[in-house]
């Protein structure tokens, strides 16, 4: 996995700052290292499936993870999406489980599992670019047009982030929740615009080659059938190889070959579920 990169909005130096002039510097310690971990948990899991998240943003509104492009099959995208909150959740969960043996550890961990808890919560909402959003996107673009799956994705963050903004105004007669307002504001913002710095990229194929290239690569070749997905000849590719595939038919005939080299280009110009026998005869 490469080396992280870490940015800081200026925005979330002042927006700290305030933090700890008002006295909430636990609060804020509590939520660092609550938006660190989610969004390790995320590059963990996209690692995994052959995948980086490399550059991590602090922001004011928490933390964001970029790459170069989205090129993803719906499960991947789901279980990356997922990763997040799950582990807030495990952490969360954690610290009640800890309070339970050791009492005596719930004023120094109360901070931290409520971070947990609704960074979980908060991140499951569908809205885009939050994990629920993207969990939303990849299961209405798993059999349909992608660029109807973001416009609905989006109307649907408009509508939700407006509620948030709603509700703000409903705490003015009560206690005013001003971090209601700057999250709905947000949200509003990202679901109109297109976050061009929160996608996810694909590890290129060869990256993992040249450790072995001294070494001298195999040359191998695989038989596919046609129906298969083009996602899912990615985890067939091994770091000491280099594959060709073989497309087949019913018959067992070859129709057509794409090589790993070709692959590289392929995952960048179709839909990650795109059958193999479309490939070839084009």
């Amino acid at each position: 996995m490469k080396k992280f990169k870490l940015s800081i909005h200026p925005l979330f130096l002042v927006f700290s700052a305030i933090l700890v002039y008002l006295g909430y510097f636990y609060v804020l310690l509590a939520y660092l290292i609550t938006i660190i971990l989610h969004e390790f948990a995320h590059s963990f899991m996209a690692n995994k499936l052959g995948y980086k998240l490399n550059h991590i943003t602090l922001m004011p509104h928490g933390a964001a993870l970029s790459g170069q492009n989205n090129f993803f099959s719906a499960r991947d995208e789901i279980l990356v999406a997922v990763a997040g909150p799950f582990v807030n959740g495990v952490l969360a969960f954690a610290c009640c489980a800890l309070w339970w043996i050791f009492p005596d550890t719930y004023f120094i961990t109360q901070q931290f599992a409520y971070a947990n808890t609704i960074t979980a919560i908060v991140n499951c909402l569908p809205i885009f670019p939050l994990d629920g959003g993207r969990v939303l996107l990849a299961f209405l673009s798993r059999n349909g047009n992608r660029l109807v799956a973001i416009k609905k994705v989006r109307i649907t963050g408009i509508i939700l982030s407006c509620a948030i903004i709603v509700c703000f105004f409903i705490t003015i007669f009560f206690v005013p929740n001003y971090t209601m307002l700057v999250f709905g504001s947000f949200l509003f913002v990202t679901s109109i615009l297109e976050d061009k710095s929160a996608y996810y990229s694909h590890i290129g194929l060869f990256e993992s080659k040249s450790a072995h290239l001294s070494k001298g690569l195999k040359i191998r070749e695989i038989a596919v059938p046609k129906s298969m997905q083009l996602y899912k000849l990615l985890s067939t590719v091994t770091p000491d190889s280099l594959t060709d595939f073989n497309v087949i038919d019913d018959d067992y005939k070859i129709i057509g070959k794409i090589s790993e080299s070709q692959l590289e280009y392929l995952i960048q110009i179709y839909p990650a579920n795109t059958k193999l026998e479309l490939i070839v005869q084009n």
